[in-house]
């Protein structure tokens, strides 16, 4: 059985079962003082979120709250598609790990091999392992999934900005209606990167910097919450935005197939805000989205 290995454990958040353990309990225990009222922000139990997917320690409880969110409301979840953003590889089509299992200190998540090959047909999209490995985007969510859904599969899909990723969320979502029990879908994306290092400055630095990233952010997550997966490659490809529209793009497209109608924000913030050093020079925005 092919192993993806859980290569940020002991760097983005901890390595030890048991310090993850009480990490992921920590963030969600901050997710409650934060965001009290997330749940009641939807008529009923959402099918998809948007997390993002720092450190543990800068983004941990936003993310926390997107999957408490999408925890509530059901008595199983059978599995999760996880869209996430490629850092590594330029990619030409959507790519799945398509069987094995990822690693965590707190367990495996074993990968549910039949829905993956499902989603490889409807993509269309490809097995592709090397796109996956020693990324971010989707393994920093692989602890809240085994805390919060310890029986739950797993079928990781990482996206590029491809132009029509929204109708491959509906395409996917469309094969996935056949499958039995519960299937919730999860994107994964940071937003706007800003700082000399990111070649990222138009407002200079301190309050106007922060404003400016606000504001750009904003744009996207107007987007998100009207569902415009359409628009969000394209708005996150002009404004730099999201490094995961693609994954946004097609979780929307699969919320969409599932009966969502709009989306709710439910918390938005900026590694600055979580953790201030002087003035805001160099900083990411996270949010988290459900539909």
């Amino acid at each position: 059985m092919t192993i993806r290995r859980a290569t940020k454990a002991g760097s983005w958040y901890p390595g030890e079962e048991n310090s993850l353990r009480q990490e992921v309990e920590r963030c969600l225990n901050v997710a409650a003082d934060q965001y009290p009222d997330a749940a009641s922000l939807f008529p009923g139990p959402p099918v998809a979120v948007m997390v993002p997917h720092a450190g543990l320690t800068f983004s941990g409880p936003l993310a926390a709250a997107a999957f408490q969110v999408l925890r509530t409301g059901y008595d199983r979840v059978d599995r999760l598609v996880v869209f996430g953003a490629c850092h590594r590889e330029r990619l030409a089509r959507p790519a799945v790990w398509a069987d094995g299992a990822w690693e965590t200190p707190l367990g495996d998540i074993t990968v549910d091999a039949g829905a993956a090959a499902d989603l490889i047909a409807a993509g269309p999209a490809d097995a592709n392992q090397s796109a996956h490995e020693d990324d971010n985007a989707i393994e920093l969510q692989t602890p809240f999934i085994k805390y919060l859904f310890p029986e739950a599969k797993m079928v990781p899909v990482a996206m590029g900005f491809f132009r029509d990723s929204f109708a491959i969320g509906e395409r996917m979502a469309k094969a996935a209606r056949h499958w039995d029990g519960v299937t919730l879908a999860v994107a994964s994306t940071d937003l706007t990167h800003y700082g000399a290092a990111f070649g990222v400055t138009p407002a200079g630095f301190g309050e106007p910097a922060l404003k400016w990233a606000r504001e750009n952010d904003a744009q996207f997550l107007e987007a998100a919450t009207r569902m415009a997966g359409d628009e969000i490659v394209r708005i996150a490809s002009r404004d730099g935005s999201a490094c995961g529209a693609g994954a946004v793009a097609a979780a929307i497209g699969w919320a969409k197939e599932f009966g969502a109608t709009s989306g709710q924000v439910i918390g938005y913030t900026n590694s600055h805000d979580v953790m201030p050093d002087g003035r805001a020079e160099h900083f990411v925005g996270y949010a988290a989205v459900g539909w």
